[in-house]
């Protein structure tokens, strides 16, 4: 169970800051494709690559890109991620250290990132089930924009091919803006396949219009 719990977290979100406090076991990858359709008809998409460097050290990629009128924008780094030593039998910790950049079309802009993750096994009923929390703060060397990142999960594990989680994503930066987006998501992973597929909604509470779908492919190996 801890190992299917792990390799969900790991994926959620593919979000800079959202890898989870469980690591990849040594010599096992994942990898997770996700694309979002706004109602603003902008398209998001996401890549996200883990593996298991030892069994105490997962290293990564994560990038995330936004298609507007004016090109390519969004971000991308490669990150180590490793466990610390507190917690109990259903709790783990882990802090995870990424570099890399900023690029909106024009101009690209290096940048850092330090993470602190909280991850815990759940059961409800005869399911079982997780949550997490994960905390980063990202710095931007070119424009000195500071970001705080706090993302969290809660999710089911209905059976070996069934899973179902809710998120929440929070974002703000030391110009005094600040977004939280709420998001919902379905994997199933087919009986024979290689592959499992995401499909799930996304809302902007301080957006009554902003809301959109998205679908995903993860892959582990």
């Amino acid at each position: 169970m801890r190992l299917s719990v792990a390799i969900i977290c790991a994926c959620l979100v593919a979000t800079p800051a959202a890898a989870g406090a469980w690591l990849r076991d040594k010599g096992s990858g994942f990898t997770a494709t996700k694309s979002t359709l706004t109602d603003h008809l902008l398209i998001k998409n996401s890549f996200y690559f883990e593996y298991g460097l030892t069994a105490k050290t997962t290293v990564g990629l994560d990038v995330d890109t936004t298609a507007t009128a004016f090109g390519q924008i969004g971000s991308g780094q490669i990150f180590v991620r490793r466990p610390l030593s507190f917690g109990g039998d259903r709790s783990v910790w882990a802090y995870q250290v990424g570099v890399g950049a900023d690029f909106n079309g024009i101009a690209v802009t290096p940048l850092a990132r330090l993470g602190l993750s909280y991850g815990r096994g759940l059961k409800l009923g005869r399911y079982d089930g997780w949550m997490g929390v994960d905390t980063a703060l990202q710095w931007n060397f070119g424009t000195a924009l500071r970001t705080v990142k706090v993302d969290t999960v809660a999710g089911l594990n209905f059976s070996d091919r069934s899973t179902a989680f809710v998120q929440m994503f929070w974002t703000g930066t030391n110009a005094g803006g600040s977004s939280t987006t709420l998001s919902t998501s379905y994997v199933h992973t087919p009986k024979r396949g290689k592959f499992s597929y995401l499909v799930g909604v996304e809302t902007t509470p301080s957006d009554p219009t902003g809301y959109g779908i998205k679908l995903g492919f993860w892959h582990k190996f």
